[in-house]
């Protein structure tokens, strides 16, 4: 026998996993796919452990990104009410602007949204330091936060994980070959973190964020997000405090001092009394560099500029090259939460159903402008 036909084999392996990896997981899963998940670190032990995993809408001016969080918003939120109530806590949301040219965009948001909006609690208002109470606001009816770790953990349920330094995959007889296991497919779900297949690209931005779980004998009933984002009381007792506002690990502070940091930020808006810190989280997250998410077949830049050497020209029809059965979801920003539901239900359609992609999503829009770039040179 074949050394490599004894490979134990997958239909779809999974590099990464942070919650854009474990919700395409529990998609794939869930349709009969067999499907392994690799992490070189373990379950949320990136950026998706350190997130607030707050579950919020954009708060700005029309967009496509704006009208695409705005439909996973929705969806994410009866996702997670549905299949994972245990670790989700539904509270209503205040968002106050953050600087006062963005009053602007919180009222456009409130005049022409279709959420569900209410107008904030007087209990919620009387506990707003004046700081808060100068800008403009908007609350949102139907909102959540869900526990980062715990909700990645419950989606793998029932799948195949393995806790790997990855190597360069191989791609033999129609599967990948990654470190004695194969598969059909392969989906990158990596982050800002190493990549398994260098393109040049695919270009990420990478953002530090910090949050601290406290204990406090100020019950907060609502979520508020201002200077910092502050939970509603999670169903564990705490209340979560996060940021991501640090653009090179060097300017990090240890994990006592992010705390202490993201405690007076939260204390410049609302009173929160008899804090007790039980834990601070430091991850990276990566957005791309026009904001939206991508998503979609990895292209061999090589051998389409050999192939298609117009696009060097900013022909945007020029032939593509794709590394065979290579995908990835990325670049989901500080909306990872948000996202990561809707769009694993969007590639799981695109693998196992075969339904197209919105191509304004496709890594191949990085591609073009990249080639045509390079040909200027």
């Amino acid at each position: 026998m074949d050394e490599s036909e004894s490979i134990k084999a997958y239909d779809i392996a999974i590099i990464g996993a942070g919650i854009n990896g474990c919700a395409l997981a529990y998609e794939l899963h869930k349709s009969g796919q067999k499907v392994i998940v690799m992490d070189k670190e373990g379950i949320a032990s990136g950026g998706s452990g350190a997130a607030g995993a707050f579950i919020n809408p954009k708060i700005s001016k029309a967009g496509e990104l704006k009208k695409l969080i705005e439909e996973a918003y929705r969806y994410s939120l009866d996702f997670y009410n549905e299949n994972f109530p245990k670790f989700t806590t539904q509270a209503p949301l205040l968002h106050i602007s953050k600087y006062e040219n963005d009053n602007e965009k919180v009222q456009y948001f409130k005049d022409s949204t279709s959420l569900a909006l209410q107008e904030p609690p007087t209990s919620l208002l009387n506990k707003l330091k004046p700081h808060a109470l100068a800008y403009s606001s908007v609350c949102l009816k139907n909102n959540a936060i869900v526990e980062a770790k715990e909700i990645c953990e419950a989606m793998l349920t029932g799948v195949d994980y393995k806790k790997i330094h990855l190597k360069k995959p191989k791609f033999i007889n129609g599967f990948w070959e990654i470190d004695g296991y194969k598969a059909k497919k392969i989906v990158l779900c990596t982050g800002a973190y190493e990549e398994v297949f260098k393109e040049d690209y695919i270009s990420l931005r990478r953002i530090y964020g910090q949050r601290c779980e406290i204990e406090s004998s100020s019950f907060m009933h609502e979520s508020v997000h201002h200077e910092v984002s502050i939970s509603a009381t999670k169903k564990n007792g705490c209340i979560a405090i996060g940021a991501s506002h640090y653009l090179d690990e060097k300017d990090l502070p240890s994990k006592k001092q992010g705390a202490q940091d993201l405690i007076l930020l939260a204390q410049k808006s609302i009173e929160l009394k008899d804090i007790k810190i039980i834990n601070t989280f430091t991850g990276m997250r990566s957005g791309s560099n026009d904001y939206l998410p991508i998503v979609g077949s990895l292209i061999d830049m090589q051998k389409s500029l050999e192939l298609g050497p117009s696009a060097l020209k900013g022909d945007k029809t020029a032939f593509l090259s794709f590394i065979p059965n290579v995908y990835m979801i990325n670049g989901v920003g500080g909306y990872g939460f948000v996202l990561a539901p809707f769009l694993a239900k969007m590639m799981k359609e695109f693998l196992v159903e075969g339904k197209a992609l919105a191509s304004y999503l496709e890594p191949k829009r990085f591609y073009y402008r990249y080639a045509k770039k390079k040909g200027s040179l």
